[in-house]
């Protein structure tokens, strides 16, 4: 398992895929912290911090924040997948051996 290129690219995968997780739970987390909190504790729990069905103006910012955030990780999750199948067809196809 030293050198095998197969480990660096599924790795590879599962790095995007964190990523991206870790990536919105940050930007959300920082984004909660600046809120006041009376809107603080109209969001779900941590790490989600799910806006409510009809958010107040206080919170229409961070709802498009949360919105868009989810967006881009499921972009990159996505990503991450195409590049499994595509490491997995490597694999079938005998590229690896």
């Amino acid at each position: 398992m030293g050198n095998n290129p197969m480990v660096l690219l599924f790795g590879l995968s599962a790095l995007m895929w964190l990523g991206a997780q870790n990536w919105r739970r940050r930007r959300l987390k920082r984004a909660v912290r600046d809120l006041p909190t009376l809107m603080q504790r109209m969001l779900g729990p941590e790490p989600a911090f799910e806006p409510p069905a009809d958010p107040p103006d206080g919170l229409q910012g961070f709802t498009r924040l949360h919105d868009r955030t989810r967006r881009v990780e499921w972009v990159i999750r996505g990503a991450a997948l195409l590049w499994l199948a595509y490491v997995v067809f490597l694999l079938l196809k005998g590229t690896f051996q």
